[in-house]
């Protein structure tokens, strides 16, 4: 039986390596893509951590609920996520208490395989709120 002579580049390669690479090469691209999948699945979950964080803190310092809401909802407003996702941001600020919610599904185009791969995430933080009234000077400033 011969075996099978393979020219490349001028350099003689026997053709089960070729079969070879060909099996190889999709699953070594399907582990890249899956890993780059999930780093950026990665980072858009700890960016809504962080906004929701940033959200509860903005919301827990302002005196006024209507302030308190507005700079909520800024917060979750200013979150930058890398892929591209459905997402619902919910700010609540209620007399002693604040929390914030944000929901969402990362939607990845459809391709062959890529209809299995979808990510979904949801985070919710209740606090209470630590108001702090204005200073109330003791002594008089004038003498």
């Amino acid at each position: 039986m011969k075996q099978m002579i393979v020219h490349y580049f001028g350099k003689k390669y026997k053709a089960s390596m070729t079969v070879e690479l060909t099996l190889l090469m999709p699953l070594i691209l399907g582990v890249f893509l899956f890993l780059l999948f999930t780093m950026y699945y990665l980072h858009d979950i700890t960016a809504i951590q962080k906004g929701c964080e940033t959200a509860l803190t903005r919301g827990m310092l302002e005196r006024n609920d209507k302030a308190a809401r507005a700079e909520m909802e800024k917060a979750l407003e200013e979150i930058r996520l890398l892929g591209i996702w459905d997402i619902d941001r919910k700010a609540v600020v209620g007399k002693d208490r604040v929390s914030v919610s944000v929901s969402g599904i990362m939607r990845i185009r459809e391709g062959l395989f890529l209809k299995l791969i979808r990510g979904s995430y949801s985070y919710e933080k209740d606090e209470e709120a630590r108001r702090v009234d204005e200073v109330v000077y003791l002594r008089s400033h004038g003498r």
